[in-house]
């Protein structure tokens, strides 16, 4: 019977050294030369409690109009860039976007080699809330976040593929 104990133990301590740090952010590799990475990403919401705001809505995803991809809640993407001066832009104004809130767009210098990080935060605006008024009480904002920070946040998100 002790051997069966420790032979359970021996395998939990390697099922548990196997499995991965899913706080764990791995950078996508450029591929390109002379290209920049954008990662754009929409972390989970810090409001408390179980509610998540806009959770089934999520926008489309523009550089210079072109898709990219869509930005669902707790998740990111990584797009590679030309350097220079790009549009980004997160719609609802496409076929298969599910976003309400208006369009919002930002404009990112970006240089070869480099790693940039654009986040779509979506949080409900608790001072505008009342007992019976729930919808469309958001504060939306999209912009760079520096990758000091950014990797804090999007290590909790998930990469769509």
């Amino acid at each position: 019977m002790k051997k069966f104990q420790a032979l359970l133990i021996f395998v939990a301590g390697l099922a548990l050294a196997g499995c991965p740090n899913s706080a764990y952010f791995e950078p996508t590799p450029i591929s390109g030369t002379g290209k920049a990475m954008v990662y754009v990403y929409r972390p989970a919401a810090t409001t408390p409690g179980p509610a998540r705001p806009l959770f089934l809505s999520y926008p489309e995803i523009k550089v210079d109009g072109n898709s990219v991809g869509f930005v669902k809640y707790n998740t990111y993407i990584a797009v590679e860039v030309e350097p220079g001066v790009r549009e980004f832009l997160a719609t609802g104004l496409t076929p298969d976007a599910r976003w309400e809130p208006r369009d919002m767009k930002y404009k990112l210098k970006t240089e070869a080699g480099e790693s940039y990080y654009l986040r779509l935060r979506v949080e409900f605006d608790v001072e505008k809330m009342s007992l019976g008024s729930f919808t469309n009480q958001y504060i939306i904002n999209f912009g760079q976040v520096n990758s000091t920070d950014a990797v804090y946040e999007i290590r909790h998100t998930d990469k769509l593929k």
